[in-house]
């Protein structure tokens, strides 16, 4: 058998991928809530979530994103997954894949009353 160089384990590379999403995050101004990471962005809350998107060697990384406006309380205790607003975000380039979507994510602010509509508020007082 050749040098094959260091073998990694499939869990210590997912694991690994989602510290780094995790100092990302909290680099980009996510605060924990709860056991979970949480932006605030204008009028609404977005969680996220890293998380193995299956078990073995297959597995990759995903960002579970959900979405809460918080004047609707209480706020979820289970992160993104108890959010009504939820997608599953594949990272291939975990960082790289990270920093887009919170650019988009943060961005939403700079549009004037594009997050809560104007139905919205007014049921929300």
């Amino acid at each position: 058998m050749g040098n094959q160089g260091p073998v990694r384990d499939a869990g210590a590379v997912v694991k690994q991928a989602r510290a780094a999403v995790v100092k990302q995050l909290k680099a980009r101004g996510a605060k924990a809530r709860r056991g979970h990471l949480r932006i605030p962005v204008g009028e609404l809350f977005w969680y996220v979530d890293p998380r193995a998107s299956g078990a073995g060697s297959q597995a990759g990384l995903v960002l579970e994103v959900g979405c809460w406006t918080p004047a609707l309380p209480p706020e979820p205790d289970g992160g993104a997954v108890d959010c009504p607003l939820l997608l599953d975000v594949p990272l291939a380039d975990p960082v790289a894949d990270t920093d887009r979507l919170l650019d988009v994510v943060t961005g939403l602010d700079e549009l004037p009353g594009a997050l809560v509509d104007a139905a919205l508020r007014e049921l929300l007082g």
